[in-house]
């Protein structure tokens, strides 16, 4: 029996990756190669759809967890996603402009 297929698109910042071809293993989209994701920010758009079209995932905010290599599995690349919360984006703001400002005063926030 032939495993569903699955298509992903990750939008960010006026970027966008399409991976088609992909199987599902547990939460894992698995790929036959690695997948580039060097041209997206670290929070993204993500929607999965199955082969017929349907969306099966969707996430406004969302970040890779891991991509790895999986030689027991003919060395396919399994990818994990997983939904970004509104307080993790608020703290990721407040930690940017507070390394803005310290860069504005000349203060070294890794000594502070």
């Amino acid at each position: 029996m032939e495993k569903e297929k699955y298509t992903l698109t990750l939008t960010g910042e006026g970027n966008s990756v399409t991976v088609e071809n992909l199987t599902m293993n547990g939460n894992n989209f698995v790929s036959e190669s690695e997948v580039d994701l060097s041209s997206l920010p670290d929070v993204f758009t993500l929607t999965a759809k199955d082969s017929n079209g349907n969306v099966v995932e969707s996430h406004e905010n969302a970040k890779l967890v891991q991509q790895v290599k999986y030689d027991w599995d003919g060395g396919k690349y399994y990818l994990a996603f997983c939904p970004v919360s509104q307080l993790e984006l608020d703290q990721k703001a407040q930690d940017s402009k507070i390394q803005f400002i310290a860069m504005m005063a000349d203060i070294d926030v890794e000594e502070a």
